[in-house]
This record gives C-alpha cells, structure tokens and sequence, in this order.
C-alpha cells in the first residue's frame, strides 16, 4: 500500500522588491501620463524629481511609502518656446556707436609760485625806508638812530641774519666776492655802506646826517657777501 506523505506548504517566491522597481511599476502605469519611463532623469527644460523614502536596505514592500512627481517636459519646452517667438527683435547696425554725456569738469590750476627774491634785494628794500633817519653814533635803531653798522645790522636783523655791531667784524661776516650785486655790504677801513646796485650805495655816513642812497664813492672797498 502506498502511503502519502504529506509535505509542507511553503509561499510562492516572489520577486524581489526595492524602491527602484516600485518606481519602474509606478511609472509604467502611468505611462500615459509621464514624459519618460525611469526613476530619476533631468533633460532641457523640464526636470523629473523622483523622491524615495526608504533605501535599498529598507523594509519589504508593503511597508514602503513612495512619492514620484514629474513635470511635464513638453509643456514647459512650450512655454519657452512660445515666450521666445514674442520676444521682440531688437537690430543693432554694424557701425552702431555708444556715447556718454558727461559733464563739464572745470580745473583751476594752482597759483604759480612767486618767484623768489634774494635776500640781498630784500635788504635794499628796507634799507631804503630808512634814508633820512639822522646818523647817532651807536645807534642801530630807527627811533635812536643809526651809525654806519647799525643801520647793516638792523636791516638784516629783519630778515632774520645776525650781524655783529661793529664794521671791522662785518668785514668778516660773509664771503669776499669781487663783482658786487644788491645787498652786499661795501667795507673799508672804519667804514661799511650797503650796495644798492647799479654803483649806488645806502649809507650812514657822517654825525648828524641823514641815511642817504648816493653814488658809491669808496676806492678799492671789499665787497663782502652776507648770504
């Protein structure tokens, strides 16, 4: 007698599912209504987001939640068309020039400088302020008087050369030159006068007269130059 034995009933194997073939079966239903079979694809202007919420390691299938959402490539490559063809053509001509207005920029230039007068001039200038102040002997002011060095002293004392109050010093109170120019001072023995230029001399020249600008009448005198 033949006996039976039993055997046991196992489940049909099913094939394995992961997040990308839920995709593939997802998209291939909806076939009509996609631009593109597949998962996850980017072309032109449209683009396709596919977003899994599991990995490939994740629970079976039954637990696996899926969210795919397309863009309809060929309606946006539309749009884009249509808003290029009413754009408006805008021709520019191959000899097209561009300016700018600007405007008027008004510079002052800077003032020229004054032009620099020698000291030797200077002294001229002041020493002529002083003709007709009466010669005192010693005196080196305009209110007490002059005498010969002290009317040397006080006229570079004002443009800030000291100048001892003696004429033997002042002979050696600068440099010995041998052609004179404005502002040397002319020395001799017991007396010093200040070239004024051209042959003149101004000078105190004697107790009880005045400064006087006169024609220069030393004989062989050194002309000594202060600066």
């Amino acid at each position: 007698m033949t006996t039976a034995t039993p055997r046991g009933r196992h489940r049909a194997d099913r094939p394995i599912t992961t997040p990308i073939t839920i995709v593939a079966r997802a998209a291939a239903e909806n076939a009509g209504a996609l631009a593109r079979k597949g998962a996850i694809a980017a072309a032109g202007a449209g683009v396709l987001v596919s977003t899994l919420a599991t990995s490939a390691h994740a629970a079976p299938a039954t637990d696996v939640k899926t969210r795919v959402t397309m863009m309809d490539l060929d309606a946006i490559s539309s749009t884009a068309r249509t808003a290029v063809a009413a754009a408006p053509i805008i021709t520019v001509a191959s000899d097209a020039t561009f300016s700018v207005e600007q405007a008027a920029v008004s510079v002052t230039p800077a003032p020229a400088p004054k032009p620099v007068v020698p000291i030797g001039n200077r002294a001229v200038s002041i020493a002529l302020q002083y003709v007709g102040i009466i010669y005192v002997l010693g005196g080196d002011t305009p209110a007490e008087g002059f005498d010969c060095s002290g009317l040397i002293k006080y006229v570079y004392g004002k443009l800030g050369v000291s100048l001892p109050h003696s004429s033997s010093d002042l002979r050696y109170s600068g440099t010995v030159v041998s052609t004179p120019r404005a502002g040397d001072i002319v020395w001799t023995p017991g007396h010093v006068a200040l070239y004024a230029g051209n042959g003149m001399v101004i000078e105190a020249y004697e107790a009880g007269k005045p400064v006087r600008y006169t024609e220069m009448w030393q004989d062989n005198p050194v002309f000594v130059r202060v600066a």
